[in-house]
């Protein structure tokens, strides 16, 4: 029987598994401007990822998606580690933005994808569904951001304020 090395047998959590990323700001311009050869799930996780879960935990959530592509999104600098806790006082004076300030800022495909995605994973099959209908049947820009308002609406009844507010953070808004 071969010897056994000392790691052998133990699950190695790496860097990128173990670290909480955000969207940095060549992320954002990159959902709008989609100038990066991005895999589908890389491009997914672009979208959906934040500050709420470690690498681990949206790797696990976003099908498809394995640590390679995160480890791209660092390199290419569209995310980054979230800010320790100490930056979040210096950000603090930061100016707010309002939820449709930010939902000014994306497209309609990028707003699009970042919905019918969540919509499956936060309301399940049936009310999933039905509010996939209705992204479906969104007319423009302005019908998009409206459902979008209703989405985070309904994300507060559902699963609470604190998963509102990480979800108005996804979308850019920090008011």
């Amino acid at each position: 029987m071969p010897a056994q090395s000392a790691g052998e047998g133990t699950t190695m959590v790496t860097t990128i598994q173990a670290g909480v990323f955000v969207r940095t700001d060549a992320g954002r311009a990159e959902i709008q401007a989609k100038a990066q050869p991005l895999s589908r799930p890389a491009r997914m996780l672009l979208l959906v990822i934040d500050a709420s879960c470690n690498g681990a935990q949206w790797i696990a959530k976003v099908r498809g998606t394995s640590e390679a592509d995160l480890q791209q999104l660092v390199d290419l600098g569209l995310v980054g580690p979230a800010q320790p806790v100490g930056a979040a006082a210096r950000q603090a004076a930061a100016p707010r933005v309002s939820l449709d300030d930010a939902l000014q800022k994306w497209t309609y495909d990028a707003l699009y994808t970042l919905l019918t995605h969540e919509a499956r994973e936060r309301f399940g099959l049936i009310k999933g569904y039905r509010l996939i209908l209705e992204i479906e049947g969104a007319t423009g820009l302005p019908g998009l951001q409206a459902v979008a308002r209703k989405f985070v609406e309904m994300i507060r009844k559902a699963h609470g304020d604190d998963s509102a507010v990480r979800f108005k953070k996804q979308l850019g808004a920090n008011d």
